[in-house]
Order: C-alpha cells, then structure tokens, then sequence
C-alpha cells in the first residue's frame, strides 16, 4: 500500500489513508505524561505521539527518534495553539457541534470517493485513531468561528486602499516569476526566536531528505496557505518585499530557501516552478473594471483578517499560563 494525503475542507489538514506496514508503529497504550500545560488543560505525550504519527505518514518520512526529534517541538507548539484555539471559543460561548465535525469527515470521505465508515478502515489499517483527526478538526473549526466574531467585523477595506494597492499591483513586463510553496512558523515571543529557527531548520533538512512539503505545511504551517498545502501560487518576484526578493534570488525550481526570518515569523519557501512574463501594464486605479478592483478588495480583506488573527493568536499565547514540559 502507498500513502496518500487526504484534503480537509474545513480548514484544512493532511491525513493519513494509508502506509507500507513496514512504516507503521503499533498502537501502544501511551501513558497520560504531560507534555505542555495550557492555562488549565493538559496536553499528554500521547496526543502529541499520535499527531506525530499521522504527520510522520502522511510526508513520507521515516518514523524514527531522530526524525521525531526534528519535528516533535514545532507539532507541539501546533497543539498548545490548537488548546488556545478551542479555550477562546469556549469563552466567548462558541461551540462546536458533533454534527459539524460529522460534515466534515463526510466531505473528507466524498473528496477521497470513500464512505466515512472506509475512512475510518483507512485510519485503522494505518494506526492513526480517528479520535486525533477530529480533535484537530475541532480546534480548526472553533478558530473559524472565533475569527467570524471577533476579528472580521473589524475588518473595512476603504475605496482609496483599493486605489492604492491597483496603483502599487507590479506590472509584469520582464518580470520573474515564480510558482511558492511556504510554510509559516510563528513567533510568539522574541525570547522563542531561536529556537523557533531551530525547528525550522529540521524542517528544511527532512525536506532535503524527502519529506513531503505540503504534507508538513498542512501539519505545522500557521499561514491561510496551509489548507492549500502552503500553495501561493503564482507571484511576481517585483511584488515580494525586499527581503524575500534577495532571499529567492537565484533560487531555481525545485529549491528550498533557508529559514528566512520575516514580520510574520520564520518562513521557508518551496519554489516550484519560475518563468518570465509578457509585458502586462498596470491595472489602472481609476478604469479597473469592476472585478479588478473586487480581487484587490477580497485580496485586502484576507490580509487584513490574517494578520488581525495572528495578532489574535499571539495576545492568546502570551496571555496564557504555558508550561513545556518536553
């Protein structure tokens, strides 16, 4: 059997359907260590083994001590923010119903033309409970709901913002560019720096060594892009900030960068592809057609919310009682 990578609608995660048997560990009756503490909650060694297993799986890499050691403390972090996630909604009474998890693994299995009960036979043959799959659905779905409230009623887009990013859009004659993956580690705290750039530098090796990059962006990448597994698209090297432009100079496809610090935290970028644009003017603020200036404002919104749910995010962990135990 092969591994394959399922998509998640909701929000969103890779998991596992399948693995060579030779790959699989056996269930094991984990004790209930603590791994992080959370404000009141814990999160046990066995959570974090199991969301480790289905990682493990799903990129292709070998599960053994040493591969665990490069990734264990960056899927940490993913279940202490996951813990945040579903503490807040809780607080502001959001609640996320059994029904709606249910929904999304009947999507899951329709995405993958399997019934939710082949699913399940999936999961069993590979040794990842199901129990992990929904525990991560939920947190994902609590932190749709949080954002829903509490940030996108914050979020205008005024008329002259739209001007001005159609006026500043590059204009594509001799342009460079380039089809990017990323994956986004955050950094809550700068005293986490390092060792946020340690972590991301593991990631770049098991990468180099053939772990699957989307399958790990789906897992441990805090950006919108990781549903898409880390997937930009298509982007002008002329609209990257400076930082990035010097970083991805020269970068052929099928290269990594290195660990690149940035206002969003540590970032690694996959380039798939790279090509060279036919000249295209800038759209022009004052005659763009409507549906121009429709994608520069839904373009805007997105910005807006995910920078406004990072900050969101990051006032939560640095709010919170967080115990590392590992």
């Amino acid at each position: 059997m092969r591994v394959r990578s399922l998509l998640i609608v909701a929000a969103i995660v890779a998991v596992l359907v399948s693995a060579p048997p030779a790959a699989r560990p056996a269930f094991t009756q984990a004790v209930q260590a603590i791994a992080a503490v959370v404000n009141d909650e814990i999160v046990s060694t066995r959570a974090l083994s199991e969301r480790l297993r289905l990682i493990l799986a799903t990129s292709n890499l070998p599960d053994d001590p040493e591969t665990r050691r490069r990734v264990e403390q960056q899927v940490l972090r993913v279940l202490i923010d996951e813990t945040l996630q579903r503490q807040e909604a809780r607080r502001l009474d959001l609640r996320v119903t059994e029904e709606e998890v249910d929904n999304a693994l009947r999507s899951i299995a329709e995405r993958n033309n399997l019934t939710v009960e082949q699913l399940a036979q999936e999961f069993a043959r590979a040794q990842v409970p199901m129990a992990t799959l929904r525990d991560q659905i939920t947190a994902q779905i609590a932190w749709l709901k949080v954002v829903a409230r509490r940030i996108r009623p914050q979020v205008v887009v005024t008329e002259a913002q739209i001007d001005v990013a159609l006026r500043t859009a590059p204009a594509t004659s001799g342009d460079r560019e380039l089809l990017l993956s990323e994956i986004l580690l955050p950094v809550y705290d700068p005293e986490q720096e390092t060792a946020v750039l340690e972590d991301a530098q593991r990631l770049v090796a098991a990468i180099r060594q053939g772990a699957d990059f989307a399958a790990l962006a789906r897992q441990v990448s805090a950006s919108p892009s990781a549903e898409g597994g880390g997937d930009l698209g298509w982007i002008a090297t002329t609209a990257l900030a400076e930082p990035l432009r010097v970083a991805l100079a020269g970068t052929e496809p099928g290269q990594l960068t290195p660990p690149i610090r940035t206002a969003n935290g540590v970032q690694i970028f996959l380039v798939r592809d790279a090509r060279r644009l036919a000249g295209t003017p800038r759209p022009d603020a004052a005659t763009a057609d409507p549906a121009a200036r429709q994608a520069a404002r839904e373009r805007l919104v997105e910005e807006q919310t995910q920078r406004l749910a990072n900050r969101y995010l990051r006032t939560l962990r640095l709010e919170a009682f967080i115990d590392v135990r590992l």
